[in-house]
């Protein structure tokens, strides 16, 4: 009993450990890298707008993070309530620029045949892959 048992644990650890080493392919490494590069641009223009929002209605960036945090955190910062006003009126055209970046990297990943469970997969991979990273690294400063 104790053998099939062991050969059971055995054989379930390498179905297990098979599935976690799956291979990062030289295709997707790359495919990778160029949605990487693309997703930085689009985050940083959508951050780099969003701040601009914020600032036009006349708020600085920590109030609005303050105020942001407490909605989660469930308390209340030590602000004017104007600024809750503007953060409300604020809301819609943040989540418009939000929903347009999800929209943006989507496209990103289907335009560089990837999926985002797939972009995650091969990130975790390359985490903890040095050899991945080392690839990563070179193919990053060959595509910028």
């Amino acid at each position: 009993m104790k053998p099939i048992r062991f050969a059971g644990i055995l054989f379930s650890l390498l179905i297990f450990s098979g599935l976690n080493a799956q291979e990062v392919t030289d295709y997707d490494l790359t495919n990778f890298a160029k949605a990487y590069l693309k997703m930085v641009k689009l985050n940083t223009s959508a951050q780099n707008e969003m701040s601009k929002l914020i600032e036009k209605e006349g708020m600085d960036l920590e109030i609005y993070h303050a105020i942001n945090d407490s909605k989660e955190a469930d308390y209340e910062p030590d602000v004017d309530e104007e600024y809750f006003e503007k953060y409300e009126r604020l809301q819609p055209k943040l989540q418009k620029i939000q929903n347009q970046l999800e929209a943006d990297v989507e496209k990103e990943f289907a335009k560089n045949d990837l999926t985002k469970q797939k972009y995650r997969a091969i990130s975790e991979r390359v985490k903890q892959d040095y050899l991945l990273q080392a690839k990563l690294e070179k193919l990053l400063e060959h595509l910028r």
